[in-house]
């Protein structure tokens, strides 16, 4: 006698799950197409995930090149990730993914002030990335190298670490749409969106900046993306973070990235 042949299955309520999930995602791309703002916070993201995206393409050369280069993927990753957590309704999850790139920005940032610490991280045991490459050892490297004293840079990490990193009361709040107590599971909630996704904004310039600095502008594709990047980051900046760009800086801009180095200026 034939024993029946056993079918795996997703379980129903996991594909049920995802059926809602992917309902609240277009409903949160309605959302974004009716509110420009959060079409700008997406824009600028998506400009700086071209970033990284060029440093796959063409940073490569030796090692160090390619620590470089990976960090970017994750980065880039870790974007496409929060926006479709966000849109699928985690916003706490979504929050998670971005002190990630708060992190990989940090130590990329570190990279480029002492290029020599890209070889002796690849390099480094466990002991020496949690001694000299930590997120606050980091940025303290950050912090000394600027001169400035303490930056922000921990209070913002600190912010990323109570709502979504650790479980803490204050993340609770997070699982809570408007008027309502915490909800299993995804839900829509526009001022929830909007502060995710703000955030999301936030830390675009950062990391794009960070990558940015690695690329080849010699090359005519990263001269290109690195021009679009940094003009939507200066209409971002005067929009959305208080600083507005003059003219001058926008066509010193302009006359660095939006031609060949080979043409005449």
């Amino acid at each position: 006698m034939a024993v029946p042949t056993t079918i795996a299955q997703v379980p129903a309520n996991l594909l049920s799950l995802h059926q809602g999930e992917e309902e609240l995602r277009q409903r949160a791309v309605r959302l974004v197409e009716g509110n420009p703002d959060l079409a700008d916070h997406l824009d600028l993201a998506e400009r700086a995930m071209d970033v990284m995206d060029m440093l796959r393409q063409h940073y490569q050369a030796d090692d160090d090149e390619r620590a470089i280069s990976h960090l970017g993927i994750r980065a880039f990753n870790g974007f496409a990730t929060a926006w479709k957590l966000v849109a699928s309704g985690y916003y706490q999850a979504a929050t998670l993914i971005l002190r990630d790139i708060v992190e990989t920005t940090n130590l990329v940032n570190a990279f480029h002030v002492d290029r020599a610490l890209i070889e002796k991280w690849r390099k480094a045991d466990r002991r020496t990335l949690k001694r000299d490459f930590g997120p606050a050892a980091i940025r303290k490297t950050l912090d000394d190298a600027a001169g400035l004293g303490k930056s922000r840079r921990e209070d913002i990490y600190i912010k990323f670490s109570t709502l979504a990193g650790h479980p803490t009361l204050d993340g609770f709040a997070m699982l809570r749409p408007a008027g309502m107590d915490a909800h299993i599971g995804p839900f829509s909630d526009l001022t929830a969106l909007r502060a995710v996704m703000e955030e999301m904004g936030m830390l675009a310039p950062q990391a794009g900046f960070a990558f940015c600095l690695y690329l080849d502008e010699s090359i005519d594709a990263c001269r290109q993306v690195t021009h679009r990047f940094l003009t939507g980051a200066m209409d971002y900046s005067g929009k959305y973070l208080g600083r507005a760009y003059s003219t001058a800086e926008r066509a010193e801009v302009d006359r660095l990235f939006a031609h060949s180095p080979f043409e005449a200026r």
